[in-house]
Formats: C-alpha cells, sequence, structure tokens
C-alpha cells in the first residue's frame, strides 16, 4: 500500500511539454540592426523537486526560415533555429485549483542556420535565460500553457520568444 501511495505521488512530478514559438530575433553589429521571425517548436521535461520548484530541460528545433532583414543584407537571406537547448529552475505558485503562475530561470543556447544562394552557414549564441508564463489545468494531469522567454542576450544579438503548448503530468 505504501509503495503505491509512493508511485502515485512520483507520477505527479515527472511532467513535459510541447508548445509552438514564434522567435524574435534581433542583432546589432557595427551599428546596423538585423531582424527575423523564424518559428519553432519547442520541448521541456520537468521534474518538480517541491510543490512550489521544478528542473526543467529544454530542447527546441526550428520550423521553418524567415527573411533575414537589414541594411545591406541582399533579398532572400534567411535565418532559421537550427536547434536550442536549455536548463531552468522553474519557481512557481497556484492561483488556484486551475491556474499556476511560474518563472524561468537558467541557461540555454540557440544555433541558428543563415542561408542564402544554396549556401549556409551557422552560428550559435548562449548566455542567461529568464521567462514566465501561466499554466491552466484542463484535466488532473493535462495543462494548457503560456509563456514568454528571453533565450539568449548578449552584446550582439538576443532572441525572445512567447510559446503556447499543452503539458502531461506523468
Amino acid at each position: 500500500m505504501a509503495t503505491a501511495a509512493f508511485m502515485a505521488g512520483s507520477q505527479a512530478q515527472v511532467y513535459g511539454e510541447l508548445g509552438y514559438t514564434p522567435v524574435k530575433f534581433k542583432a546589432t553589429e557595427d551599428g546596423d540592426t538585423y531582424k527575423s521571425s523564424p518559428n519553432a517548436i519547442r520541448g521541456i521535461v520537468g521534474y518538480e523537486i517541491h510543490p512550489n520548484l521544478a528542473i526543467e530541460g529544454m530542447l527546441a528545433f526550428g520550423m521553418g526560415s524567415d527573411n533575414l532583414s537589414g541594411p545591406g543584407v541582399p533579398s532572400g537571406m534567411k535565418l532559421e533555429v537550427d536547434n536550442a537547448y536549455g536548463l531552468f529552475l522553474k519557481p512557481k505558485t497556484k492561483l488556484n485549483d486551475k491556474l499556476e503562475v511560474f518563472g524561468r530561470l537558467g541557461y540555454a543556447n540557440v544555433k541558428y542556420k543563415i542561408s542564402y544562394l544554396g549556401r549556409s552557414t551557422n552560428e550559435s549564441d548562449d548566455s542567461l535565460s529568464y521567462g514566465a508564463g501561466l499554466s491552466y489545468a484542463i484535466a488532473s494531469n493535462i495543462s494548457l500553457n503560456l509563456d514568454y522567454v528571453q533565450y539568449v542576450k548578449d552584446d550582439v544579438s538576443k532572441s525572445k520568444g512567447m510559446t503556447f503548448g499543452i503539458g502531461y503530468k506523468f
């Protein structure tokens, strides 16, 4: 009986999220600003170490490219999120039985693919990453999620995005 109670408690501690993220990319080099808005699909696996704190791993992949705009950028130049990964602490609190508010603080790395005329190059950025969001339980183990995360921000570039997703507690 104690083993069954422990297993039931353990099952609620691991969760996963899958979401769609329109990414906003901006870089400044030699006083010129470059922008693009590619899309990505993001997955998160988390483990609740306390009812108000979880640790999460994040992995994302691009879902196509977007035009890269800026001074002197040839028409047809594209930017895509090749992949991204991160590790976060997630402080959280329930506002009521269904609604939870949370923050994210950690580290993220984003790898971009820049292409033009059939050629491509990869660039990678990493930094402190942070964000906040809401989770709404539509069932005891399923939630709808909305969050905003600053994935990368350094002296040259930044990538941020709002993710719309669904979560599942195992």
